[in-house]
């Protein structure tokens, strides 16, 4: 029971700003095994609070952007930025057509190259324009994807091949402890799925696929650059899966707005 609850505060600690700092000489790898349990419910607080902003933003601006800015930047501080930095590394390594040991050596690298400075800014300048034309009745529906990013990302360390140089084998212990790891990644799947369609099943179909993109294409770029993955690798799972279903989110809503008979050959 301690190190279930020493991975809750580890888990905390690590992804999110939350204080739930634990002293150092006590953390062991039997600390880190629990933690990806945790990692979804960080997802949970921001999916909440997401909600409630939906509710409010009306009342409080008159912009739909700064609302929009606020949905977009809200998890990247809960999470105190948690899944940036490897998705800087992931894409910086990607940008250089480096062979696969460059790759993985740029992924070690701690110092960011303008590749990454670059892709970033794009990334935020897109998923801001996406969240400031998203109908707001779609925030909800949105809201439940910070679950199921987080909840993938877990299942997929625990389930994945990791390369020699990843950290990923702290956060996964004996088989019964991968098992249950899995199992309640799964769990939170389901509901973040569930409560998508209960709110709406049109939206909540496009954030499917959406998500379903985004974990083929982090498999893709896992196994055919990388050989496995690493946290690292993960980490920008996370924030392309959180771009991509509000992609697919507006664009299946643009493409239903559209009046194909009115429009001239």
């Amino acid at each position: 029971m301690k190190h279930i609850w020493n991975s809750f505060r580890l888990a905390f600690s690590m992804y999110s700003i939350f204080p739930a700092l634990q002293d150092k000489r006590d953390r062991d790898k039997e600390d880190m095994k629990y933690i990806l349990i945790f990692v979804p419910l960080v997802g949970v607080i921001i999916g909440f609070l997401i909600r409630e902003w939906m509710v409010f933003s009306p009342y409080l601006l008159n912009n739909n952007f700064l609302g929009s800015v606020v949905c977009v930047m809200m998890p990247i501080f809960l999470s105190g930025g948690a899944f940036l930095d490897g998705f800087f590394r992931t894409v910086d390594a990607l940008c250089s057509h480096q062979p696969r040991e460059g790759k993985l050596e740029i992924l070690r690298d701690s110092h960011s190259g303008y590749f990454a400075i670059l892709i970033c800014v794009c990334y935020f300048f897109i998923i801001v324009g996406l969240w400031s034309e998203m109908p707001l009745s779609s925030w909800a529906v949105l809201a439940h994807g910070f679950i199921l990013s987080r909840a993938l990302y877990g299942l997929s360390i625990v389930c994945f091949p990791h390369t020699q140089e990843s950290k990923c084998s702290f956060y996964v212990g004996t088989t019964r402890d991968r098992l249950l790891v899995a199992a309640c990644m799964v769990i939170y799947i389901a509901v973040s799925v569930i409560g998508m369609f209960r709110l709406d099943p049109q939206v909540a179909a496009c954030c499917l696929v959406g998500a379903l993109l985004a974990f083929l294409y982090y498999c893709y770029v896992a196994f055919r650059h990388f050989g496995g993955i690493t946290e690292d690798i993960a980490s920008f799972f996370v924030q392309v899966c959180e771009i991509m279903m509000p992609f697919v989110v507006l664009l299946a809503n643009l493409l239903t707005s559209i009046d194909f008979t009115s429009i001239r050959y």
